[in-house]
C-alpha cells in the first residue's frame, strides 16, 4: 500500500470517528431536549394548601341577629356570620353563639341566599333585604336563625349545623371554622367544615376534608377580610 493510500485510509478513519462522536453527542443531547419536552408537558401537580387563618372582625363589634357577609377562603366564596343570641355547640365568642357558613345553596349553586333572624325581628322595614322573601316564608320557623334561598325556597337552620329544613338541597350547608381569641376578642376564620359546597373543583356535599381543600386549588386565597353588615 502505497504512502498515499494509507494516509487516504487514515484520514477516512479519523473522519468516522468524529462522525461518531458528534452522532453520539447529537443523541445526548436529543435525549436532554426530550427529557425536557416531556416534563414540560407532563402534568403539573398543585399542592394543596392549608386553611388560610384570617381574622374578621372583634368580637364588640358584632350585633345581634345581623347578617354580616365576608369572603373565604378565597373572594369568589361568599359567606355569612351571624350572632344568633343563642349558644349552640359551634358557637364561639363569650357566648358561644357566633357562627358562619358558606352562603351558597347545597341545590343549584345559588349564590343570593338570604339570611332571616327570628320572628321577633323580622321586620322587612327596618331590614329592607327581607322584602325579597314571600309573606309566607317569613312565617315559619319563627324562632330559629334561618339562610333562604329564593331559587327553589330552601331554607337552612343556621343554629343546627346547617341542616335542610325545607326545599330540594341536598345536605346541609358548609360551615366556616371560627377561632376566638379570648385575649384580644378577635374572632378568626380558620378553615371550612364537610359537607363540601356546590363549587366547581370538588364533589358536592363530600364529607372528606381532604377533597374538601381543592376548593383552593389554583387560586389565591384571601389574606385578610372584613365583615359588610347587610341592611
Amino acid at each position: 500500500m502505497s504512502h498515499t493510500e494509507r494516509g487516504e485510509k487514515t484520514v477516512s478513519q479519523e473522519r468516522r470517528t468524529a462522525l461518531k462522536i458528534i452522532t453520539s453527542i447529537s443523541f445526548i443531547v436529543s435525549l436532554g431536549s426530550l427529557a425536557s419536552l416531556l416534563k414540560s408537558i407532563s402534568p403539573v401537580v398543585l399542592e394543596i394548601p392549608e386553611w388560610p387563618r384570617v381574622r374578621l372582625a372583634n368580637i364588640n363589634g358584632i350585633k345581634l341577629r345581623t347578617w354580616y357577609l365576608f369572603s373565604y377562603p378565597t373572594k369568589d366564596i361568599p359567606c355569612l356570620l351571624v350572632k344568633t343570641g343563642k349558644s349552640l355547640p359551634s358557637g364561639v365568642g363569650p357566648d358561644r353563639d357566633i357562627i358562619a357558613y358558606v352562603m351558597i345553596c347545597q341545590h343549584a349553586r345559588y349564590y343570593g341566599t338570604i339570611y332571616i333572624p327570628p320572628k321577633e325581628v323580622r321586620d322587612p322595614e327596618k331590614l329592607t333585604y327581607l322584602k325579597t322573601v314571600p309573606p309566607n316564608i317569613l312565617e315559619l320557623y319563627p324562632d330559629k336563625n334561618l339562610l333562604y334561598c329564593p331559587a327553589h325556597a330552601g331554607i337552612y337552620d343556621l343554629e343546627k349545623d346547617g341542616e335542610v329544613l325545607a326545599g330540594p338541597p341536598f345536605c346541609s350547608l358548609c360551615k366556616v371554622v371560627l377561632e376566638y381569641d379570648e385575649a384580644s376578642g378577635d374572632i378568626y376564620a380558620v378553615g371550612l367544615s364537610p359537607p363540601a359546597p356546590a363549587v366547581p373543583g370538588v364533589t358536592q356535599c363530600s364529607n372528606n376534608p381532604e377533597e374538601l381543600k381543592r376548593i383552593m386549588l389554583g387560586k389565591k386565597l384571601v389574606t385578610e377580610a372584613s365583615l359588610e353588615e347587610k341592611i
